[in-house]
């Protein structure tokens, strides 16, 4: 097996598988701007989403004082600030959510001793709903798991669990909505064998939409290989940074470092980016979006797969999006007034990044220099006679 009262407080007045998204480099410049892109994005939703827990997402406390701590290990996080846990539409949370998951699918992959990893998709058209192409794809691959052959094929070659993922850009033939699935086998499996069970499976694909009056969906864009030895699959995965169990995981989880701009498509992020900088035809689509994905999920497993993984109960989306960084012993300092940081969505980014470059006393600096009031809470030396306006 493969291996509420304030202390010192200061200043209180106051994109293989013909996949249209494709990794951006993590070596790239981009990288560094994640965190401000993501924060910025997130305050456009306070303004479009129809979601409520969406719109208060990283906008207000939830403490009954209305206080925000900053907390850093090895990260550096907020603590008393409200979540939503939709890894649909915010983006914040999407990147705190799926950085679990994908350590999850990673041990998951690695607990088996073979795995396959493909894609499934189906035809669409500019005219297409992404609603009824969603549901279309539900049904779709029900019926793949009810089929009797794909049943009795998956028993035989031993296939302990599946791991589901979903994946949404948009491009010049519409919305583009298709599935990678994870199969995890109980033996070393060969990739004639993986073949086999694409070939089954693919033909109940074709027949189920046929069956279900849909356009046959095209051979090429079904396409399932093993894992570490599929050159088909090792084409495809080595667009990524990552090799193996990694990539895979990346790939199932990670849609915000990737991209669909070369091939003239876009991913979910790029059109809520779009709707950042004015473009009314990205409202249109990240409208449609946000409704045709609510109640749905981007990654589903196989019940008992976790645990014949080692790994404890899943925790939803949400208990991950509102697990904080640290403990109480690891606040550096407290926000007594989040207001400023709501008229300036930027700035939640930009305080998390000096805090981790720079540490504590930095980060309280930072926001005396803005009126923003603080309070430490080891107000000892230098530190401890600080006030806003006064010179430094």
């Amino acid at each position: 097996m493969k291996t509420a009262e304030t202390r010192g407080k200061v200043g209180v007045e106051a994109h293989y598988l013909d996949n249209t998204a494709n990794y951006v480099g993590q070596d790239s410049p981009k990288s560094s701007n994640y965190r401000q892109a993501r924060w910025a994005m997130r305050s456009v939703l306070w303004d479009i989403t129809t979601l409520p827990r969406v719109a208060s997402c990283g906008r207000w406390a939830v403490t009954a004082s209305g206080f925000v701590d900053v907390r850093k290990k090895q990260v550096a996080g907020y603590a008393g600030l409200a979540t939503c846990g939709s890894v649909h539409v915010c983006p914040v949370c999407n990147s705190k959510v799926m950085a679990t998951r994908r350590l999850e699918v990673g041990v998951m992959i690695s607990a088996f001793p073979s795995a396959a990893f493909g894609a499934y998709t189906l035809r669409h058209t500019a005219s297409d709903s992404l609603k009824d192409l969603l549901t279309a794809r539900t049904k779709l691959w029900q019926r793949v798991a009810q089929s009797r052959p794909v049943r009795e094929c998956r028993k035989d070659l031993g296939v302990s669990g599946i791991i589901r993922g979903s994946e949404i850009t948009y491009g010049q033939h519409g919305w583009h909505p298709h599935i990678h699935p994870v199969f995890v086998f109980d033996r070393e499996i060969s990739p004639a064998y993986v073949q086999q069970l694409h070939a089954v499976q693919q033909t109940a694909w074709i027949t189920a939409a046929h069956n279900l009056g849909l356009s046959a969906p095209a051979t090429a864009a079904q396409q399932l290989g093993l894992v570490y030895d599929s050159a088909d699959i090792n084409r495809y995965l080595t667009k990524t940074t990552f090799n193996g169990t990694h990539s895979v995981s990346w790939e199932v989880t990670s849609s915000q470092t990737k991209s669909s701009v070369r091939t003239g498509g876009r991913t979910q992020w790029e059109i809520l980016d779009g709707v950042r900088h004015g473009c009314a035809d990205s409202l249109d689509l990240w409208r449609e979006y946000e409704q045709a994905t609510k109640g749905t999920r981007v990654l589903t497993v196989s019940p008992g797969l976790r645990k014949k993984a080692g790994l404890d109960m899943e925790q939803s989306d949400e208990e991950l999006a509102a697990m904080e960084v640290g403990t109480e012993a690891d606040t550096g300092f407290t926000i007594l007034d989040w207001a400023p940081f709501r008229e300036n969505p930027g700035w939640g980014a930009d305080l998390l990044t000096v805090v981790e470059q720079h540490g504590f006393p930095a980060g309280i600096q930072w926001c005396l220099d803005r009126g923003i009031p603080v309070e430490d809470p080891d107000p000892i030396g230098k530190r401890s006679s600080l006030r806003v306006g006064e010179e430094k």
